[in-house]
């Protein structure tokens, strides 16, 4: 079991240096939300929390679908962490000031100041159990900035709950090679 354990930590690790070029394509970012939500729904240690997905339109943004997969993934596995049986999730999908903006709430555990400061950092875990390796936000992290996009956290708190929003371009055009990496680190800081 420990064999195992550490395999997992050394291929998140792995992951975590990777740094791929991206394959950027025009996404529904909708239906891939739908996608995911529809698989974490039948792992059975998440049955009775709820998790609302309605969305109104597609939200197309131009993205390696893979890597925003695994974003939505780790968010979504991260909200259904910090809840109790009964908790829920609200994922939204829209356009925000000309980006695709996702936006997951949950009535989960929430976060101190202290904890939104480091939240993105890497291998920083509140997780108790030893199962965490503290590596899932800060991949989630680099992916975004990595699109040129931003995540942001927020909580009112301990025991209220917890706001993740990711934001992406939604338009090739609006990245330009010289002028991203100057604004990279600024684009993809952590706002708390």
């Amino acid at each position: 079991e420990e064999a195992f354990r550490c395999k997992n930590i050394t291929e998140k690790l792995l992951d975590f240096s990777r740094c791929n070029d991206i394959k950027r394509e025009r996404t529904d970012l909708a239906g891939l939300i739908q996608g995911v939500v529809e698989m974490i729904r039948h792992i059975g240690k998440y049955t009775g929390k709820n998790i609302i997905f309605h969305p109104r339109e597609a939200v197309m943004a131009h993205v390696d679908a893979q890597e925003i997969k695994q974003v939505v993934l780790n968010l979504i596995v991260n909200a259904l962490e910090s809840m109790v049986a009964s908790g829920m999730l609200k994922i939204d999908v829209r356009y925000n000031q000309g980006m695709a903006e996702m936006v997951f709430t949950d009535n989960g555990c929430g976060m101190s100041p202290d904890l939104l400061e480091n939240i993105f950092e890497p291998f920083f875990t509140k997780r108790r159990d030893g199962k965490g390796t503290g590596l899932g936000l800060s991949i989630t992290h680099r992916i975004v900035n990595q699109h040129h996009g931003e995540i942001m956290a927020t909580s009112p708190g301990e025991n209220q709950g917890s706001t993740f929003t990711v934001r992406v371009p939604i338009d090739p055009t609006e990245i330009s090679d010289e002028g991203a990496a100057g604004t990279r680190s600024e684009i993809g800081r952590a706002h708390v």
